[in-house]
């Protein structure tokens, strides 16, 4: 570890991934807004789906931001002596960029679940590689601690079920259905746990109640406004929310832990 702090190739990565994570949150904002709106709505539901042209070129520019910000964070990372998981994670956004490039010209009129379903998950794990980069580029390397990793893969289950019942053509599969609102409510729980208990640094507790809270607020949504097509808006974004306080916990919480002395020292007193 550096004692003088992370260097400037650090800070640069971190500042140009935490500028990609505010973009790709901009795009998966954007596409909800519009996806929702092109849908046939109920009556008395879209009254607050309005300004779709000034949405869709937010859209465009956020994505073209993205693009060009992800080819930086690629060079940075290859240029720069950076650790092998940074280059791993700065060539995984670039692909996600390009996959949802390439699927989002399929996305105009009625596209098919596949093609939503890409999209949907594209962006979060997009999202969810940027804030992690991001985090990872300050942070101490170590691993992972199991805590919030058990919780993350919680709360990605909850994501993705969720994804599924919104690119499901018609109507919710039961089965899938029950494994969203358990994956939900589990991801509520572990989060909520490690706001209160686990998190062992101020940073780390911060993102762990921001995570539990914006997990609490989607699932609220979801039980208040069900069907409701802002609602719905409301409880993605929500979603996106809980994601990135979730990964950055969980990548925060390497360094808190790398702090921590793995055994006590003992002390023998000898006579």
């Amino acid at each position: 570890m550096n004692p003088e702090g992370p260097s400037r190739d650090d800070r640069t990565l971190c500042a140009l991934a935490a500028a990609c994570a505010a973009l790709v949150f901009v795009v998966v904002a954007a596409s909800a807004w519009l996806r929702l709106a092109a849908a046939p709505c109920p009556a008395g539901g879209c009254e607050g789906f309005v300004l779709a042209d000034a949405v869709r070129l937010a859209h465009r520019v956020a994505a073209m931001g993205v693009s060009v910000l992800a080819l930086v964070i690629v060079a940075l990372a290859w240029k720069a002596p950076a650790r092998a998981g940074r280059r791993v994670a700065s060539v995984a956004i670039l692909v996600l960029v390009a996959v949802l490039a390439i699927v989002g010209r399929s996305s105009a009129g009625s596209p098919p679940p596949a093609v939503v379903l890409t999209n949907l998950l594209g962006g979060l794990a997009l999202l969810a590689a940027c804030v992690g980069l991001a985090v990872a580029a300050r942070a101490v390397p170590g691993r992972v601690s199991g805590s919030f990793a058990a919780a993350l893969c919680l709360l990605a289950l909850s994501v993705a079920t969720g994804g599924m019942l919104a690119a499901a053509p018609a109507g919710e599969p039961s089965i899938l259905g029950l494994a969203h609102r358990g994956a939900s409510w589990a991801s509520l729980a572990a989060w909520g746990l490690l706001a209160v208990s686990a998190a062992p640094t101020p940073g780390v507790r911060l993102a762990a109640r921001l995570a539990a809270a914006c997990v609490a607020a989607q699932v609220l949504v979801a039980l208040a406004f069900p069907g409701w097509p802002l609602a719905r808006w409301m409880h993605n974004l929500l979603t996106s929310a809980a994601l990135c306080a979730a990964v950055a916990a969980a990548f925060a919480s390497r360094s808190s832990a790398r702090r921590k002395p793995a055994h006590p020292e003992r002390v023998t007193i000898r006579p």
